[in-house]
């Protein structure tokens, strides 16, 4: 029951009743991380969930018996407003807090790349001596697709201590769009994504003097793959 419609004989009752109703939170409560790394410029994000559902008839009704279930897939995307780098500068580069140049979010360039019909200069010019010449080492993404698999945490508290918090797993990106104009005072950078499962929404805590760091510390400790072992342990229907 809403704490507007109940009863209370007392100030303490009230302050229960309060804790016990539903709250809400808006866009300007919740962060956004990416295995714990804070995304400060995040303007916007959707998700979606679908599954294949095909009814199932049987000769002499006209009307389904049955409903088999299928394939479930989720997606969503991202909104991101720019400044003076990319969006995801930081985390492509390995040069965001506590990154220290990391290579985390590298991927594994070929060192010798050959072009849909033409030559590569450094087998013109050194001789193909065997496949050890065509390896692999590890750069920085040059597109957003590139970046391997992450888990995005959204973490919301509000006025009154509220906290709640859920997770995207297996966040691959697919598709990147962005532009500019004499029109846009500010310019955002479009993606979007497939992902392996998502963690719905969750009460953490409804306690006001709970401090937001010890809150996303909290979450963040959560690796990624803890996360998918936690949705994996979940019973699916």
């Amino acid at each position: 029951m809403a704490a507007s419609s109940a009863q209370f004989d007392s100030i303490g009752e009230v302050t229960e009743g309060i804790k016990k109703s539903y709250t809400c939170s808006a866009g300007t409560d919740i962060y956004a991380t990416i295995d714990g790394i804070l995304i400060g410029n995040l303007n916007g994000i959707s998700f979606s969930t679908t599954r294949e559902k095909a009814p199932v008839y049987v000769m002499g009704s006209v009307d389904a018996v049955a409903f088999g279930r299928g394939k479930r897939g989720h997606a969503g995307s991202l909104i991101f407003t720019n400044f003076d780098r990319h969006a995801l500068y930081d985390i492509m580069e390995g040069t965001y807090i506590g990154g220290e140049q990391s290579s985390r979010y590298h991927y594994w360039r070929k060192k010798t790349d050959l072009p849909a019909g033409g030559r590569n200069s450094e087998l013109a010019n050194v001789g193909f001596n065997g496949l050890d010449q065509l390896g692999s080492e590890k750069a920085p993404a040059n597109y957003s697709d590139q970046l391997p698999p992450f888990t995005i945490s959204l973490t919301s508290q509000n006025e009154h201590g509220n906290v709640s918090a859920m997770h995207i797993l297996g966040v691959e990106l697919i598709n990147e769009g962005s532009g500019v104009s004499i029109d846009d005072i500010v310019t955002e950078t479009q993606m979007t994504f497939v992902a392996r499962g998502i963690i719905g929404w969750k009460p953490l805590s409804s306690q006001g003097s709970i401090n937001t760091k010890d809150v996303l510390a909290q979450v963040n400790r959560l690796t990624a793959v803890r996360q998918v072992e936690r949705f994996l342990e979940q019973p699916q229907v």
